[in-house]
């Protein structure tokens, strides 16, 4: 049975390649470096390099598998396969996107005698369409908050016309984050006039008119489309943040009336937030 281990490095190793010394480079992000063999920068008390693949697991996201090691001795680059490949994985899930790490040239992988993808990437592969692929990846990039890395891939497949109900809510996310609050408001307009908005849409719409100080838009459009709203996160989410808003600029009228219509939903799950919340109203009043 193969076993897998999640650590980060292994010492035992096996076949040794050499080569004349090369600059490694260490500029590629984490996305950037899907399905590419890759060199790891290592701090100045490791003597060698960890090299492995990175690939996209549609369900676990960008992930580190550990398949050797790298040495520069004497102006030399030596490249030691680990043992254990051939029988388990030792892989990393990775969570820093922005992490920099160095693509082995096509050069090293001739050199030293590498596929250019490893026989197991197939199990990784996705079936999908090439749009619903880079949707995904960019939806596990704005869960691991690099909107940043996300845009990108998100205003491509947009001007691919590729204008899904979730490619609207990940670019609004994206601008959101990025404090694009224009952007965002344009994005979501779209989304409603296409018919393709949803709960989470409407919510970043609200957050979006907000921080540019639409106070009467959001108020309006909240209004008349807080009835159907199905999901109860989002729901609350947006009528949290107008009291917030508002409370924080003394709209007091305006941060009663959403404070009160969220406590007319009674959830639990809120009694925290409207506590804050009124605080917040009280100390404002004064």
């Amino acid at each position: 049975m193969k076993r897998i281990l999640i650590i980060c490095f292994l010492l035992c190793s096996v076949f040794l390649f050499c080569q004349s010394n090369t600059a490694l480079n260490f500029d590629t992000n984490i996305p950037d470096a899907e399905n590419n063999w890759v060199i790891l920068p290592k701090s100045e008390n490791d003597s060698t390099y960890n090299v492995g693949f990175i690939y996209f697991d549609e369900y676990s996201g960008y992930t580190y598998r550990f398949m050797g090691e790298l040495t520069n001795e004497n102006g030399q680059l030596s490249y030691v396969e680990n043992k254990d490949v051939k029988s388990g994985a030792i892989i990393t899930r990775i969570g820093n996107l922005e992490y920099k790490v160095c693509k082995v040239s096509p050069d090293l992988m001739k050199r030293f005698n590498l596929p250019s993808q490893p026989v197991w990437l197939k199990s990784y592969l996705s079936l999908e369409p090439e749009n619903d692929k880079l949707l995904n990846r960019a939806s596990k990039i704005n869960g691991m908050n690099s909107p940043q890395l996300a845009l990108p891939i998100l205003e491509k497949l947009y001007h691919n016309n590729f204008k899904t109900n979730s490619l609207y809510f990940e670019m609004a996310f994206s601008y959101n984050a990025l404090k694009d609050y224009a952007n965002a408001e344009k994005v979501c307009k779209e989304a409603l006039d296409n018919k393709k908005s949803n709960d989470s849409t409407n919510k970043e719409y609200v957050y979006a008119l907000l921080q540019q100080k639409k106070t009467n838009d959001a108020d309006l459009f909240l209004t008349e489309n807080l009835k159907s709203f199905k999901d109860k996160g989002s729901k609350a989410e947006s009528m949290i943040n107008m009291v917030a808003f508002n409370a924080h600029y003394k709209n007091l009228d305006l941060a009663e009336k959403w404070l009160n219509l969220l406590k007319k939903d009674n959830d639990e799950k809120y009694k925290g937030n409207i506590k804050q919340l009124e605080d917040i109203i009280n100390k404002n009043r004064d």
